[in-house]
């Protein structure tokens, strides 16, 4: 039997490339936020794409001269990657197939940036939680983590929107989850989710103080770019930047030092009572 030959599918009329898992779509152009991802690349430093599909953006930091770690849960996408990555600049590459956050083992304080664009609306409350800890963990101080995803305010899913509104005003830390979400567009296969979790920037500027990350950026996105039958009223996507602070290490021991010293005067204090 001839070995399958994969190719990435012909991009849609708005450069849209659906993916071979059928869990969604690439956009062959670029956000603010990875676009600040790019700048924020350089000869010296180690950054990770989490989801990276077919290398869009991968191949672009590879040109800046960083080492790319490139991820993505199909490793099918991760080899039509590497095939299209031009061979200069694959002894820079990297390529880590496997669900983040389960799977990907990444050493810690190792990476200076990382980017996931349009997956983190994919997984679970909780899920997203721990995977922004996770990427925290990675970073080396002064790392940044860059996240774009969706909001409720797609054409497509507009119907979501008064019932995510009325949970977000009441309080639920995840107003934007849904089960067994299926997405219909015109002229094209439904898409169905066994979980949906439109986001936004209170929701995530939330989990990155949780986390102990600083924001840099956080604002919606107009999605110009996304076909006609999905954008709405330029909220389609929001994107946050966040800094792992260059002082934590330093004041976790001043504060350890500072216990520590009140410890030994309580004591001294103690013992010259007896």
């Amino acid at each position: 039997m001839e070995p399958e030959v994969l190719c990435m599918p012909e991009p849609e009329i708005n450069r849209f490339v659906r993916t071979l898992n059928g869990m969604g779509y690439m956009t062959s152009t670029l956000d603010p936020i990875s676009s600040k991802f790019l700048q924020f690349c350089s000869p010296d430093k180690t950054v990770l794409e989490i989801g990276a599909a077919y290398g869009t953006t991968t191949i672009q930091a590879l040109e800046s001269g960083a080492k790319v770690i490139a991820n993505d849960m199909d490793h099918r996408h991760l080899e039509i990657l590497k095939c299209r990555c031009p061979e200069h600049l694959q002894k820079n590459l990297s390529l880590s197939p496997g669900e983040f956050p389960d799977t990907l083992e990444i050493a810690p304080n190792s990476i200076d940036a990382i980017l996931i664009c349009r997956a983190l609306h994919f997984f679970t409350g909780p899920e997203i939680g721990r995977a922004v800890c996770q990427m925290r963990s990675w970073l080396v101080e002064g790392g940044r983590i860059f996240i774009v995803a969706e909001t409720p305010y797609l054409r497509s899913w507009q119907s979501l929107i008064p019932a995510c509104e009325a949970r977000k005003s009441a309080g639920e830390r995840w107003p934007g989850y849904k089960t067994n979400a299926t997405l219909c567009r015109e002229h094209q296969p439904p898409c169905v989710y066994p979980c949906l979790n439109h986001l936004d920037e209170d929701v995530l500027s939330r989990t990155f103080h949780l986390a102990g990350l600083d924001i840099i950026e956080v604002d919606t996105i107009n999605r110009t770019d996304f076909p006609a039958d999905i954008q709405l009223d330029g909220r389609e996507s929001v994107g946050i930047i966040g800094e792992k602070r260059r002082t934590t290490i330093e004041s976790e021991s001043n504060e350890n030092l500072t216990a520590s010293a009140t410890l030994v005067d309580f004591v001294k204090r103690f013992l010259s009572r007896l």
